[in-house]
């Protein structure tokens, strides 16, 4: 280890300008609602472990509303029963989404997805399918199907190897608040408790407010841009709590009572800012490490605030919105990021959970009841109502039986020339149920009826035309009994 060392990735900052795009994937700390109220489906409830789409890419300014991307059905289906309980539905799936990291495609596919984004759970998700790769706190990782099948753990980077990496032991619980990374520079991260931790600068207290960098001259990566490993006591604290609450205090922005923030508490989410220009941060004599301005948000920012280190700390301005209340200009409300504040005069209770800066299309679907009981007398048509996040205007909805039991999992495949920006898998074998118009961004069905004492899985999931390319939406599942 070279202790003179300065990051100058000019290639990688170059490429990663010409990716990065104005939208964000989002989490948020509390149930929330969608600005637009997404036509009164069950779209507009925001559940902090389901993905949200900031869109300020296409349309006007106006209707900037936080909709949902990936649900938790999404999620559901890739995983399978992970939980062990003969369900696909677990409400209570990952606690929180309290990290999102953009990876590379796991099959050849241009855009965005569920199947390219890894997330951090705040509470481990199930091993029923998995094994023994569960997707922990510590972990960052995504949903996959690999030899093994469907319902597998692709790990962008573990506990073991973040453990590693700060010097402590590798068996020490943590949990993953806040995540970003790019090649060239290295991961950075923040944690949600405080550990004492060897850096190269000798023993440091690192707090729940800080964040600390993996560069990645520290890093052995995959052919595919995941980490390999570690080497030992290789992180660096980069900001301290102490200059993250200067930070905050500096941006001068309210929370959703209209209190100015003084401090962070805890880091919550991290992003690159493209729009600042970074700087070299000095660790101890002799030891720097190039640092992009980073935007972030933090726990006490309720009213769901977005904030960046660039000009020593201020409110993060965007395309459409300054997404935060300067202080005395009263509460920060939640519409600055897409959803619904409390009352006139009380902004909305989440602070933004996790944050990702890309380009991508939403093309979403759920069951409003997705378990329903056919015990004794069956099930009606329109049981239930399927809700459709939708880019195009007519949805071909498809369905398809899958297996039932303990730890079962649906089987995908590639769905690759098509849906090159939506869901990149569909489900055999799919049956052709009903066409679907949308109507003002959403669709809505019914489901069909089901004979009486029939427990069965059904799978949902649309395709539609979208700029002259069949694209097709996340998958849904009803859980009958």
């Amino acid at each position: 280890m070279n202790p003179n060392r300065f990051l100058l990735p000019s290639a990688a900052l170059c490429s990663a300008l010409a990716a990065q795009g104005p939208d964000f994937l989002l989490t948020y700390s509390q149930v929330e609602t969608t600005l637009s109220g997404s036509n009164g489906t069950s779209l507009a409830v925001l559940n902090p472990n389901e993905i949200a789409h900031l869109e300020y890419s296409n349309g006007p300014c106006s209707t900037l509303s936080a909709e949902k991307w990936s649900p938790r059905a999404c999620f559901h289906a890739m995983a399978g029963d992970e939980d062990t309980t003969a369900l696909y539905w677990n409400p209570t799936i990952f606690g929180s989404i309290d990290a999102l990291l953009e990876g590379t495609p796991t099959s050849p596919v241009a855009g965005v997805n569920p199947r390219t984004v890894y997330v951090s759970p705040s509470v481990a998700m199930g091993n029923g399918v998995s094994g023994v790769n569960q997707l922990r706190p510590g972990d960052i990782g995504r949903i996959v199907r690999t030899s093994a099948g469907d319902g597998q753990v692709e790990y962008f980077i573990t506990q073991e190897q973040i453990n590693n990496a700060l010097g402590i032991a590798l068996t020490t619980p943590i949990d993953v608040d806040a995540a970003e990374w790019l090649p060239g520079t290295g991961v950075f991260l923040s944690l949600d408790a405080d550990y004492t931790v060897m850096t190269p600068c000798g023993p440091v207290l690192l707090q729940d407010g800080a964040i600390f960098v993996i560069e990645d001259s520290m890093i052995t990566w995959t052919p595919d841009f995941r980490v390999a490993a570690t080497v030992p006591a290789s992180a660096a604290v980069v900001y301290s709590e102490a200059q993250m609450d200067t930070f905050v205090t500096n941006a001068g922005v309210t929370d959703r009572n209209g209190n100015c923030l003084t401090q962070a508490v805890d880091v919550e989410s991290l992003a690159f800012d493209w729009s600042g220009s970074g700087n070299a941060v000095v660790l101890c004599a002799g030891l720097a490490v190039w640092v992009p301005d980073l935007l972030f948000s933090v726990e006490t920012g309720t009213g769901a605030s977005v904030l960046t280190t660039a000009a020593a700390g201020s409110i993060y301005n965007h395309l459409c919105s300054s997404m935060g209340r300067p202080c005395g200009g009263g509460p920060t409300f939640g519409p600055q990021t897409g959803i619904q504040a409390t009352s006139t005069t009380l902004g909305a209770p989440s602070y933004v959970n996790s944050l990702l800066a890309t380009w991508t299309m939403r093309y979403s679907m759920e069951a409003r009841i997705p378990v329903l009981n056919s015990f004794p007398n069956g099930l009606p048509v329109g049981a239930t109502l399927l809700d459709i996040n939708s880019p195009a205007p007519l949805n071909m909805v498809f369905v398809t039986l899958v297996p039932a039991g303990f730890n079962a999992v649906p089987s995908s495949f590639p769905a690759f020339p098509f849906s090159l920006f939506g869901f990149p898998d569909y489900y055999p074998l799919p049956t052709p149920y009903m066409p679907t118009a949308t109507v003002n961004g959403t669709a809505t069905f019914p489901s069909f009826a089901i004979p009486p004492n029939f427990p069965v899985k059904i799978l949902f999931q649309a395709a539609g035309i979208v700029n002259g390319q069949v694209e097709l939406s996340t998958p849904a599942i009803l859980d009958i009994l």
